[in-house]
């Protein structure tokens, strides 16, 4: 009932008992008890939308804003992003730091992310915090909430989520930020996407998300799908990891613009590249620049590549590309569909298995605060009332 109304909207309980599969006197009862805990509230409306009908008003099921509140944070090469958002999914606030993550020591990172949090609640004091979750840029370890690596921090098991628990005293989440988009688009683009799909993520990074069956895939351990650390060429270009040769030493922004520029490719990579200077290789290419071109044409050979191994592993289906812009996939288009068309012989043809997203922000958040508000769900089942603020 709570993820149908998290995801739908207010509801009746006669669409909610359409939409779940459960009893009209399931819901009456249930939703008698949550509103009884604070989780929900019901107001009485009138269906103008058709004729005027005799009878009392029906009620509509709506979230509790006031039930809890979960802090949202991602940590991205040289930007640390923190919001506040309540129980029906609304942004109460948000705290954005610029600092240059890989010169931070182990303390400095903790301690600036925690000043991070707390600036918010400073402006917030009356809040009910439940959760703190995370997404991140690199490898995580589920059980631990540990950060265990990531070329935009210098150091290696970060932690975190023991960190913020301790500090804090609520429960803590730690993911990678492909997983996290993937599950924004497993609920928002359905449709489009089905239950068996990838989400390749460009930007500073390149980045694999992986919904099977309608469930997120991980590692045993970890949140594993690197294909950005994936060889393409041996002996090439210098990836951010430290190795040469990775998908993500052509793919990423930098990898792109390093090429694009002429640039050796043992040349160090980039720090974060500027959106405009990304557009400014677009019209480049589009002008016909030689250089340009082919940066954006080697960037979708190696995207293609990687999917490649993916799809001999577990068989075409649905891609997501998320975060690259409509110019640039234009550009890479071209490459990535000859690669695949050329493996995916009795198969489907590859444009028809991808799927541009440009606005990779505005999904991240919405599959943080997703998975954030899914853990206070859980939590609020457990427990007989919620207590009033003190």
């Amino acid at each position: 009932m709570l993820d149908t109304l998290r995801t739908k909207g207010p509801c009746t309980p006669s669409r909610l008992a359409a939409m779940t599969g459960l009893s009209a006197a399931s819901i009456s009862t249930l939703s008698s008890q949550m509103i009884d805990q604070g989780i929900l509230s019901s107001e009485r409306y009138q269906n103008t939308r058709t004729r005027p009908s005799r009878g009392r008003p029906r009620s509509l099921l709506s979230l509790c804003p006031e039930a809890g509140h979960v802090v949202t944070l991602t940590l991205t090469i040289d930007l640390i992003r923190v919001h506040l958002v309540d129980y029906a999914g609304n942004v109460l606030g948000s705290h954005l730091e610029i600092v240059d993550t890989r010169s931070l020591t182990l303390e400095q990172l903790l301690a600036t992310i925690c000043q991070c949090i707390d600036l918010l609640r400073l402006e917030h004091p009356d809040i009910r915090l439940r959760h703190i979750g995370v997404g991140f840029q690199g490898q995580t370890e589920h059980a631990s909430g540990k950060l265990l690596w990531s070329p935009v921090i210098r150091m290696r098991d970060v932690p975190l989520g023991d960190t913020l628990q301790r500090r804090y005293d609520v429960s803590v989440s730690v993911h990678n930020d492909c997983r996290l988009i993937s599950q924004a688009l497993s609920r928002r683009q359905a449709d489009r996407l089905g239950s068996h799909f990838a989400t390749v993520l460009f930007g500073h990074g390149v980045g694999l998300g992986l919904y099977l069956n309608g469930q997120p895939f991980a590692g045993t351990r970890s949140s594993a799908m690197e294909i950005g650390h994936l060889r393409f060429r041996t002996d090439g270009a210098l990836c951010r990891c430290g190795k040469r040769g990775c998908i993500e030493a052509y793919t990423a922004d930098y990898g792109i613009e390093r090429l694009a520029r002429g640039l050796p490719a043992d040349t160090p990579p980039a720090g974060r590249v500027a959106d405009t200077a990304m557009q400014a290789l677009c019209t480049a290419a589009e002008s016909g620049d030689k250089a340009a071109s082919l940066a954006f044409e080697t960037a979708g050979i190696a995207i293609g590549e990687g999917l490649i191994s993916v799809f001999t592993l577990l068989d075409p289906f649905p891609v997501a590309l998320v975060g690259c812009s409509e110019r640039s996939y234009t550009l890479m288009r071209d490459g990535i569909c000859r690669v695949l068309d050329a493996h995916l012989v009795d198969g489907p043809a590859a444009e028809s298995l991808l799927h541009p997203f440009e606005d990779d922000d505005r999904l991240l958040m919405q599959g943080l605060a997703d998975n954030s508000l899914s853990a206070v769900d859980r939590l609020l089942a457990t427990q007989q009332s919620v207590p009033e603020v003190t």
